[in-house]
C-alpha cells in the first residue's frame, strides 16, 4: 500500500493548493497518506545507502522522522488556531489579518523548503549540464 502511495502524482493536488482550493477531506487525507509514504520511502533509501557511515545514516533518519513529526504537530496547531480564531468571531478586518498572519507563516516555511532544497539539488547547479 504505501509503494502505490508514494507513487501517486501529488502535483494536480498541490496545484489546487496554490491556486487557494481547499481540499476536500478525502483529497487533504491522500497527500498526506502520499507525502508520509515518500518521507517513508526516502527514510528507506537513506537507511539502504552503504556509501554513508552508520551514525550518519542513523542522524539523516532521525532528522526525517523529526521532521514528519513537527509537520504533524504544524498542522494540528494550524487547524486548532483556526478554530480559536473562528470562536473569536472576528470582523473582517481581523480575519484579513489572521489569514495573513497564518498564510504568512507557511510561506515562510515554503520559502524555507526552496531555498534549502536549491543547496543540494544538482539540477540547478551551474556546472550540471556537463555531467
Amino acid at each position: 500500500m504505501r509503494e502505490l502511495l508514494s507513487s501517486l502524482d501529488l502535483q494536480p493536488t498541490v496545484d489546487k493548493l496554490e491556486q487557494g482550493i481547499a481540499l476536500d477531506f478525502a483529497q487533504y487525507s491522500l497527500l498526506r497518506e502520499s507525502a508520509d509514504a515518500k518521507l517513508y520511502q526516502l527514510m528507506h533509501k537513506v537507511n539502504g545507502n552503504g556509501n554513508l557511515e552508520p551514525s550518519a545514516r542513523q542522524q539523516s533518519e532521525q532528522d526525517l522522522r523529526t521532521l514528519q513529526d513537527a509537520c504533524l504537530r504544524v498542522s494540528h496547531l494550524l487547524q486548532s488556531s483556526c478554530l480559536a480564531l473562528r470562536r473569536l468571531q472576528l470582523d473582517y478586518p481581523d480575519q484579513r489579518l489572521a489569514r495573513e498572519a497564518l498564510e504568512g507563516q507557511v510561506a515562510y516555511m515554503q520559502a524555507c523548503l526552496r531555498r534549502s532544497l536549491a543547496s543540494f539539488d544538482r539540477s540547478s547547479w551551474p556546472d550540471s549540464r556537463r555531467r
